[in-house]
């Protein structure tokens, strides 16, 4: 009989924003929720390097937590991607992404609100809190 654990995929949360490593107080807050409420979570703040990733980690599964911008040019490279699971677009401004994201069935749509003392994700697709 096989080890189970051998045969369990990884689920990784990956966030893909310019400002992802940043030193701004929002991108610190979001690293800080992101590794305090899931496993396995990195950051990328290029695309070409989250590309590097998600194929070395082809055997795996990921969840894409990506701005607006990013997404509009890596979302067509990936989005058929078996390890792909699921595609989170967040934006300020969810307007200008509702078009080019209704083509992907992976992704779904997030506002991201951000005061002084938190930083909040609110899913557009079923309008509850994330």
């Amino acid at each position: 009989m096989g080890n189970a654990k051998s045969s369990q995929k990884t689920v990784f949360h990956v966030w893909l924003d310019a400002s992802a490593n940043s030193n701004s107080s929002s991108s610190k807050e979001v690293q800080k929720q992101l590794k305090a409420k899931l496993e396995n979570s990195v950051t990328f703040n290029d695309i070409n390097d989250f590309k590097k990733f998600i194929k070395i980690h082809d055997n795996q599964t990921i969840v894409l937590i990506v701005s607006g911008s990013y997404g509009r040019q890596i979302v067509p490279e990936v989005h058929n991607l078996t390890q792909l699971l699921a595609i989170y677009v967040y934006c300020a401004n969810i307007e200008p992404n509702i078009q080019w994201t209704k083509n992907y069935t992976k992704v779904s749509l997030l506002k991201l609100e951000v005061t002084a003392s938190k930083v909040s994700f609110f899913d557009i697709n079923v309008c509850s809190s994330v």
